[in-house]
């Protein structure tokens, strides 16, 4: 039997147990069980602070999985892969596998790029708290991650949060991530576009009248086909509404952010340059954006526990439980 190790860069976070070193006990360790096998994130140094290393690359944690065949290291490596999309956007800041090593043998990952972001967590960066997102959100996200693309979307909200990035482009990638959520839910739900429009599979645009005509708009125009009221012509904004309420959002949560996307998507701007209030309305528009965001995707997820939003500084807010009970 072997012993995996493998190196991340960039997660920054306290350990929930403690270890000996040189005499003392450091939180520096967290347990993760997951798909049968437990997984031991070990911090190399937990008095590193993210805010001192913006826009540089660091080795930060080593992850060990002991009693392992060799036949077993590309799955967990595919588990691991899962973790740090789950941290990056935990962190907001990506977190990506940097090497590992079984045995004598060490192999590299191309890290080239991948920097950390200024400070915005959605998850407390603690042992425990990050233990409890991981085996939460990882079932759902083993499942949509392709379906839903979420780790387009992740990178999407990184990519975001980046410090040089300008608050207009930060907010345009937010909404983009919207578009793409959409588009993803659309096809999982069995729509198709077909060029201004999305239709379901099941209730195409008929020739003949249907037996349950009272469900369809009959031929108009140039339309010369029945077209089903509910699945057969759905607008794109439409199909966002029905996205958010899936995940037990209400319409008129949503109605405001979709004008400001119309807006800033089409006009460029959502105040002029000029406006005295431009600088703090660009901002709140953004945290704003992000909050949907966040409690969009950890719905989604099935996460049941606290979080932050956007506005946070002394700790999480909201108990997402408490929301989705409400």
């Amino acid at each position: 039997m072997e012993i995996l190790e493998v190196f991340l860069i960039n997660l920054f976070m306290l350990g929930e147990n403690a270890s000996n070193h040189n005499n003392q006990r450091i939180r520096d360790t967290t347990i993760i069980e997951c798909e049968g096998f437990k997984f031991t994130f070990k911090q190399l140094n937990i008095h590193l602070k993210q805010s001192d290393f913006i826009n540089q690359s660091l080795i930060t944690t080593k992850i060990t999985i002991e009693n392992i065949r060799s036949d077993q290291v590309e799955q967990l490596l595919n588990i691991i892969d899962d973790f740090c999309s789950l941290l990056s956007f935990a962190q907001q800041s990506p977190v990506l596998r940097y090497s590992h090593k079984i045995g004598s043998l060490e192999y590299s990952t191309n890290c080239s790029g991948i920097v950390v972001n200024p400070l915005r967590s959605i998850i407390e960066n603690a042992g425990k708290e990050i233990r409890n997102f991981i085996e939460q959100a990882y079932p759902t996200f083993k499942k949509l991650k392709s379906t839903r693309q979420l780790i387009v979307v992740f990178g999407y909200l990184c990519e975001a949060n980046r410090s040089s990035l300008a608050q207009e482009i930060s907010l345009i990638s937010h909404y983009v991530a919207i578009e793409n959520l959409k588009q993803t839910f659309a096809l999982d739900n069995q729509y198709e576009y077909t060029g201004q429009y999305f239709s379901h599979k099941q209730f195409p645009p008929l020739d003949i009248a249907p037996l349950d005509l009272e469900n369809y708009w009959p031929p108009k125009g140039k339309i010369k086909k029945y077209i089903h009221k509910k699945y057969g012509k759905i607008s794109s904004t439409e199909m966002t509404f029905r996205m958010f309420e899936a995940m037990h959002f209400k319409r008129d949560e949503i109605k405001l952010f979709l004008t400001k996307r119309h807006k800033i998507i089409h006009e460029g701007l959502l105040l002029p340059f000029a406006d005295p209030n431009y600088a703090q309305t660009a901002l709140e528009n953004f945290y704003d954006v992000s909050d949907l965001l966040r409690q969009y995707l950890l719905t989604l997820l099935k996460y049941k526990n606290q979080y932050y939003r956007s506005r946070d500084r002394l700790g999480p807010s909201v108990c997402l439980n408490l929301i989705s009970n409400s």
